[in-house]
């Protein structure tokens, strides 16, 4: 799996939320590659597949910016593109968090299909290792896959970028059983590297016009980068990414899985950087939160092997409840995937002794009433 090919990143500045500057930036980064036009040819079927966690607002920086989707959906449309929309979140609310996101809106104004993912066509793949991977069926109906991530922290992976933004093309509830029965960072990070590799995106940005630090994915802090990145590569674009935001590629399991693997894109040695430079995009102060800014990620920067980063990992953070945010919605419960929070009482009461700290209650608790803590 390796290569002495260069994988190329373009890096521009998008300094807000304006339909007009999305294109313009969108269009410097395409022209690093050749243009829209070398990437989809008339009358092709393109899914754009954004960071689509849960139904929150665009103000809140936990989905791909619908202005950016608009931008790129009318850019497809112009050279003849047909364009779908669609994404599995979190909770599995798919119309309804196309609804609050923005991105009904956006399919309305452009005529852009919704492709809700209901089907499983098992995929099988070859990366960390030889597995099935219950992809959604509705991808065999696009000609190719444009990824079009939001640049946000991630509890249990650190950061959450291009490749992890794939996940969203497995099935329903086997994301669930994913977090099941891969409860430890770097294994969780094998698994999105295979799905990455069986999904095969075409392309993919990174919207970080705003981005999210802190505790992210969904209660983290909006951040105004003004940037957007893009290549063909989505390791080589996490790997700059990172960079980019302070992380060192330890702190970042889906970029340390890759280098495991030797995939291209997983140095930054290997990677020729076009448009602005690392040094002009870099964030000196970026909050990476507790999945890289505590003691474990301290032990595994000193202890680099993979079998000592899994014992480390056994000391990251407890979800915990505050009460007085907890608004008793039940959805923390009903997405816990070993099923070991207690509703009885109308305030979710977390076990513990079983719990497997994947995060799914604190990524989707609109409320922010879930909170991670040392134990």
């Amino acid at each position: 799996m390796t290569t002495s090919e260069q994988q190329i990143v373009a890096l521009t500045h998008c300094k807000r939320y304006h339909l007009q500057e999305a294109r313009q930036a969108l269009q410097q980064l395409l022209a690093c590659f050749g243009g829209i036009e070398t990437l989809v040819r008339p009358g092709q079927r393109v899914l754009l597949k954004p960071n689509l966690l849960a139904a929150a607002a665009p103000v809140e920086a936990v989905t791909t910016h619908p202005v950016i989707i608009k931008a790129l959906t009318e850019l497809i449309q112009e050279v003849g593109g047909i364009v779908l929309i669609g994404d599995s979140p979190g909770d599995d609310q798919q119309e309804e968090a196309h609804r609050v996101s923005g991105l009904q809106k956006v399919m309305a104004e452009t005529g852009a299909e919704m492709l809700l993912f209901k089907g499983v066509k098992e995929t099988w793949v070859k990366g960390f290792r030889e597995r099935i991977i219950p992809l959604a069926a509705e991808l065999e109906q696009v000609d190719l896959v444009i990824n079009v991530a939001k640049l946000k922290t991630h509890a249990l992976v650190g950061l959450t970028a291009a490749v992890k933004n794939v996940f969203g093309c497995v099935a329903g509830n086997h994301k669930k059983r994913y977090h099941m029965e891969y409860p430890l960072p770097l294994a969780f990070s094998r698994l999105l590297i295979d799905v990455y590799l069986a999904v095969k995106p075409a392309f993919s940005i990174i919207d970080a016009v705003v981005a999210m630090e802190g505790t992210g994915p969904r209660r983290g802090k909006a951040r105004r980068l003004g940037l957007l990145m893009a290549s063909p590569n989505a390791v080589a674009l996490d790997s700059v990414a990172a960079e980019i935001t302070g992380f060192r590629p330890e702190q970042v399991t889906t970029v340390a899985v890759a280098r495991e693997l030797k995939l291209p894109g997983s140095n930054l040695a290997e990677i020729q950087i076009k448009g602005l430079t690392i040094e002009e995009c870099r964030i000196n102060d970026f909050d990476q939160g507790p999945a890289a800014s505590g003691k474990v990620s301290r032990l595994i920067a000193n202890f680099p092997l993979a079998w000592f980063r899994n014992m480390i990992y056994a000391r990251r953070p407890y979800p915990s409840v505050n009460s007085i945010l907890c608004n008793g919605c039940g959805v923390c419960a009903k997405n816990c995937p070993v099923q070991v929070i207690d509703f009885s009482t109308g305030i979710p009461d977390i076990d513990l002794n079983e719990c497997i700290r994947c995060y799914c209650c604190q990524e989707l608790c609109a409320q922010g009433a879930i909170e991670l803590s040392e134990r």
